[in-house]
Protein backbone atom coordinates (compact mmCIF):
# COMPACT_ATOMS: atom_id res chain seq x y z
CA UNK A 1 0.00 0.00 0.00
CA UNK A 2 1.27 3.54 -0.79
CA UNK A 3 1.69 6.31 1.17
CA UNK A 4 -0.95 7.89 0.11
CA UNK A 5 -3.16 4.93 0.16
CA UNK A 6 -2.88 4.41 3.74
CA UNK A 7 -3.57 8.20 4.63
CA UNK A 8 -6.11 8.78 2.36
CA UNK A 9 -8.37 5.27 3.67
CA UNK A 10 -7.49 6.84 7.09
CA UNK A 11 -9.38 9.84 6.45
CA UNK A 12 -12.23 8.36 4.36
CA UNK A 13 -12.80 5.64 7.14
CA UNK A 14 -12.21 8.59 9.83
CA UNK A 15 -15.44 10.06 7.88
CA UNK A 16 -17.24 6.42 8.53
CA UNK A 17 -17.87 6.42 4.79
CA UNK A 18 -17.45 3.15 2.75
CA UNK A 19 -15.38 2.93 -0.17
CA UNK A 20 -18.75 2.65 -2.53
CA UNK A 21 -20.42 5.77 -0.58
CA UNK A 22 -17.75 7.56 -0.99
CA UNK A 23 -17.37 6.71 -4.66
CA UNK A 24 -20.91 7.57 -5.57
CA UNK A 25 -20.21 10.93 -3.50
CA UNK A 26 -16.99 11.68 -5.48
CA UNK A 27 -18.89 10.59 -8.97
CA UNK A 28 -16.12 7.98 -9.41
CA UNK A 29 -15.88 4.07 -9.48
CA UNK A 30 -15.47 2.47 -6.08
CA UNK A 31 -13.24 0.22 -7.98
CA UNK A 32 -11.26 3.24 -8.31
CA UNK A 33 -11.08 4.34 -5.00
CA UNK A 34 -10.13 0.61 -4.04
CA UNK A 35 -7.50 1.00 -6.48
CA UNK A 36 -5.98 4.05 -5.22
CA UNK A 37 -6.20 2.95 -1.28
CA UNK A 38 -4.49 -0.17 -2.44
CA UNK A 39 -1.69 2.03 -4.62
CA UNK A 40 -2.95 0.14 -7.79
CA UNK A 41 -3.79 4.07 -9.55
CA UNK A 42 -1.90 6.75 -8.65
CA UNK A 43 -3.95 10.02 -8.86
CA UNK A 44 -3.65 12.71 -10.32
CA UNK A 45 -2.80 16.14 -8.96
CA UNK A 46 -6.19 17.28 -9.93
CA UNK A 47 -7.81 13.87 -8.13
CA UNK A 48 -6.22 14.48 -4.75
CA UNK A 49 -7.47 17.86 -4.88
CA UNK A 50 -11.20 16.80 -5.14
CA UNK A 51 -10.79 13.76 -2.65
CA UNK A 52 -9.90 16.39 -0.17
CA UNK A 53 -12.72 18.81 -1.07
CA UNK A 54 -15.30 15.50 -1.05
CA UNK A 55 -13.57 14.50 2.52
CA UNK A 56 -13.94 18.24 3.88
CA UNK A 57 -10.13 18.36 4.79
CA UNK A 58 -8.59 21.06 6.50
CA UNK A 59 -5.66 22.96 4.40
CA UNK A 60 -3.33 21.18 6.45
CA UNK A 61 -4.65 17.72 6.05
CA UNK A 62 -5.19 18.64 1.99
CA UNK A 63 -1.38 19.54 1.90
CA UNK A 64 -0.52 15.90 3.30
CA UNK A 65 -2.66 14.29 1.32
CA UNK A 66 -0.44 15.89 -1.92
CA UNK A 67 3.18 15.25 -0.42
CA UNK A 68 1.47 11.92 -0.23
CA UNK A 69 1.17 11.39 -3.58
CA UNK A 70 4.31 13.12 -4.63
CA UNK A 71 2.72 16.16 -5.42
CA UNK A 72 4.02 19.95 -4.45
CA UNK A 73 1.62 21.55 -1.64
CA UNK A 74 -1.18 23.96 -2.95
CA UNK A 75 -1.42 25.63 0.55
CA UNK A 76 0.80 28.20 2.22
CA UNK A 77 2.07 27.17 6.04
CA UNK A 78 3.59 30.61 7.12
CA UNK A 79 4.83 32.10 10.41
CA UNK A 80 2.28 34.98 11.30
CA UNK A 81 5.22 37.17 11.27
CA UNK A 82 6.68 36.21 8.13
CA UNK A 83 6.16 38.87 4.99
CA UNK A 84 3.63 36.93 3.18
CA UNK A 85 1.35 37.25 6.38
CA UNK A 86 1.39 40.79 7.14
CA UNK A 87 -1.96 41.86 5.96
CA UNK A 88 -3.47 38.86 8.13
CA UNK A 89 -1.66 39.93 10.72
CA UNK A 90 -2.71 43.37 10.45
CA UNK A 91 -6.21 42.89 10.18
CA UNK A 92 -6.10 40.40 13.67
CA UNK A 93 -4.19 43.56 15.32
CA UNK A 94 -7.16 45.73 14.22
CA UNK A 95 -9.56 43.39 15.42
CA UNK A 96 -7.83 43.26 18.98
CA UNK A 97 -7.52 46.52 19.17
CA UNK A 98 -11.22 47.67 18.02
CA UNK A 99 -12.14 45.78 20.88
CA UNK A 100 -10.11 47.68 23.28
CA UNK A 101 -11.72 48.59 26.48
CA UNK A 102 -12.44 44.39 27.01
CA UNK A 103 -10.41 41.60 26.53
CA UNK A 104 -9.43 39.42 23.25
CA UNK A 105 -7.01 36.63 21.90
CA UNK A 106 -5.78 34.79 19.59
CA UNK A 107 -5.02 31.27 19.64
CA UNK A 108 -4.46 28.13 17.26
CA UNK A 109 -6.38 24.65 16.60
CA UNK A 110 -4.58 23.72 19.88
CA UNK A 111 -5.23 26.58 21.56
CA UNK A 112 -2.44 28.19 22.29
CA UNK A 113 -1.98 31.47 22.59
CA UNK A 114 -0.83 33.44 19.56
CA UNK A 115 -1.61 36.60 20.40
CA UNK A 116 -4.01 39.41 23.08
CA UNK A 117 -4.87 42.76 23.32
CA UNK A 118 -3.91 45.16 25.52
CA UNK A 119 -6.99 44.57 27.65
CA UNK A 120 -6.17 40.37 28.18
CA UNK A 121 -2.59 41.55 28.98
CA UNK A 122 -3.58 43.01 31.84
CA UNK A 123 -6.13 40.55 32.97
CA UNK A 124 -3.66 37.61 32.62
CA UNK A 125 -0.75 39.86 34.59
CA UNK A 126 -3.19 40.70 37.27
CA UNK A 127 -3.72 36.63 38.35
CA UNK A 128 -0.09 36.35 37.90
CA UNK A 129 -0.36 39.25 40.95
CA UNK A 130 -2.74 36.96 42.70
CA UNK A 131 -0.26 33.90 42.40
CA UNK A 132 -1.24 32.43 39.15
CA UNK A 133 1.95 30.81 36.94
CA UNK A 134 1.82 31.01 33.19
CA UNK A 135 4.66 29.42 30.82
CA UNK A 136 5.80 31.58 27.81
CA UNK A 137 3.45 30.35 25.18
CA UNK A 138 0.29 29.63 27.67
CA UNK A 139 -2.09 27.28 25.85
CA UNK A 140 -6.06 28.06 27.00
CA UNK A 141 -7.35 24.85 27.72
CA UNK A 142 -4.39 23.56 30.24
CA UNK A 143 -4.36 26.64 32.15
CA UNK A 144 -8.24 26.61 32.62
CA UNK A 145 -7.66 23.37 34.07
CA UNK A 146 -4.44 24.16 36.37
CA UNK A 147 -4.59 25.12 39.44
CA UNK A 148 -1.54 26.97 39.23
CA UNK A 149 -3.32 28.66 36.05
CA UNK A 150 -6.88 30.38 35.41
CA UNK A 151 -8.39 27.49 37.60
CA UNK A 152 -8.44 29.14 41.03
CA UNK A 153 -10.16 32.24 39.22
CA UNK A 154 -13.12 30.55 37.07
CA UNK A 155 -15.92 30.54 39.59
CA UNK A 156 -18.12 27.88 37.72
CA UNK A 157 -15.14 26.09 37.33
CA UNK A 158 -16.52 22.70 36.64
CA UNK A 159 -19.19 23.73 34.19
CA UNK A 160 -16.83 25.61 32.11
CA UNK A 161 -14.05 22.72 32.26
CA UNK A 162 -16.41 20.42 30.93
CA UNK A 163 -17.61 22.69 28.42
CA UNK A 164 -14.02 23.26 26.94
CA UNK A 165 -13.00 19.43 27.27
CA UNK A 166 -16.29 18.51 25.46
CA UNK A 167 -15.14 20.94 22.98
CA UNK A 168 -11.98 19.36 22.25
CA UNK A 169 -13.24 16.29 22.23
CA UNK A 170 -16.05 17.34 19.61
CA UNK A 171 -13.90 19.30 17.49
CA UNK A 172 -11.06 16.09 17.34
CA UNK A 173 -13.93 13.64 15.98
CA UNK A 174 -14.98 16.42 13.69
CA UNK A 175 -11.24 16.43 11.80
CA UNK A 176 -9.77 13.91 9.15
CA UNK A 177 -8.08 12.05 12.10
CA UNK A 178 -10.89 11.54 14.13
CA UNK A 179 -9.39 7.64 14.79
CA UNK A 180 -6.23 8.56 15.81
CA UNK A 181 -5.21 9.99 19.62
CA UNK A 182 -6.68 13.46 20.77
CA UNK A 183 -3.07 14.45 22.21
CA UNK A 184 -4.07 17.57 24.10
CA UNK A 185 -7.87 16.01 25.16
CA UNK A 186 -5.11 13.32 26.80
CA UNK A 187 -2.80 15.51 27.97
CA UNK A 188 -5.59 17.66 29.84
CA UNK A 189 -7.23 14.65 31.20
CA UNK A 190 -3.73 13.76 32.87
CA UNK A 191 -4.33 17.35 35.04
CA UNK A 192 -4.85 16.52 38.92
CA UNK A 193 -8.88 17.77 39.61
CA UNK A 194 -10.00 17.46 36.34
CA UNK A 195 -14.09 16.12 36.28
CA UNK A 196 -14.37 12.27 35.98
CA UNK A 197 -17.54 12.69 34.18
CA UNK A 198 -16.41 15.65 31.74
CA UNK A 199 -18.13 13.62 28.93
CA UNK A 200 -21.40 13.40 30.06
CA UNK A 201 -21.85 16.29 32.23
CA UNK A 202 -24.40 18.94 31.16
CA UNK A 203 -23.20 22.39 30.65
CA UNK A 204 -25.52 24.64 32.32
CA UNK A 205 -27.00 27.51 30.75
CA UNK A 206 -27.92 26.56 27.70
CA UNK A 207 -30.47 28.42 26.80
CA UNK A 208 -28.42 31.15 26.41
CA UNK A 209 -26.83 32.43 23.21
CA UNK A 210 -23.33 32.29 24.62
CA UNK A 211 -21.71 30.51 27.83
CA UNK A 212 -21.77 32.94 31.13
CA UNK A 213 -18.49 32.66 33.47
CA UNK A 214 -17.51 34.42 36.57
CA UNK A 215 -14.08 35.37 36.91
CA UNK A 216 -12.92 36.71 40.04
CA UNK A 217 -10.07 39.06 40.36
CA UNK A 218 -8.97 39.64 43.77
CA UNK A 219 -12.39 41.94 45.35
CA UNK A 220 -13.87 42.23 41.56
CA UNK A 221 -16.18 39.35 40.59
CA UNK A 222 -16.36 39.71 37.11
CA UNK A 223 -19.44 38.07 34.34
CA UNK A 224 -18.56 37.28 30.84
CA UNK A 225 -19.50 35.40 28.33
CA UNK A 226 -17.12 34.75 25.10
CA UNK A 227 -17.81 34.51 20.98
CA UNK A 228 -15.20 33.01 18.86
CA UNK A 229 -14.58 34.20 15.21
CA UNK A 230 -12.41 32.45 12.69
CA UNK A 231 -10.84 34.30 9.09
CA UNK A 232 -12.46 33.45 6.32
CA UNK A 233 -11.79 31.38 3.46
CA UNK A 234 -8.42 31.50 4.10
CA UNK A 235 -5.78 29.80 1.87
CA UNK A 236 -2.86 29.45 4.22
CA UNK A 237 -2.77 26.83 6.90
CA UNK A 238 -1.79 29.38 9.77
CA UNK A 239 -4.61 31.20 9.00
CA UNK A 240 -6.94 28.50 9.23
CA UNK A 241 -6.21 27.16 12.20
CA UNK A 242 -6.59 30.72 13.92
CA UNK A 243 -9.60 31.48 16.37
CA UNK A 244 -10.11 34.86 17.59
CA UNK A 245 -12.31 35.11 21.16
CA UNK A 246 -13.49 38.59 22.23
CA UNK A 247 -14.65 38.46 25.81
CA UNK A 248 -17.94 40.91 26.79
CA UNK A 249 -19.06 41.96 30.30
CA UNK A 250 -22.52 40.88 31.74
CA UNK A 251 -23.36 43.89 33.42
CA UNK A 252 -22.28 47.34 34.41
CA UNK A 253 -19.76 45.97 37.19
CA UNK A 254 -17.96 43.66 35.03
CA UNK A 255 -18.19 46.83 32.01
CA UNK A 256 -17.38 49.48 34.68
CA UNK A 257 -13.94 47.39 35.76
CA UNK A 258 -12.61 47.48 32.24
CA UNK A 259 -14.00 51.12 30.94
CA UNK A 260 -14.14 53.13 34.79
CA UNK A 261 -16.03 56.17 35.07
CA UNK A 262 -14.45 59.22 34.04
CA UNK A 263 -13.23 61.65 36.84
CA UNK A 264 -14.90 65.18 36.84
Amino acid sequence: MSAFGTLFREMRQGKRLSQMDFALECEVSAKHISFLETGRSKPSKGMVLHLAQMLKTDLAATNRLLSAAGYSQVFSDQDLTAPGMAMIKEAIEHLLESHLPYPAVVFDHEYYLVMANEAMQEMMARMVQLGAEFPARPNFLLSLLNERGMKPFVGDWENIACHMLQRVYHEHLAGPFRDQPNRLLDQALTIPGVPQKWKSHVVEHLDYPAIPFTLNLGDKQLRIFSTIATIGTPLDVTAQNLRIEHFFPMDEVSKAYWKPQAVS
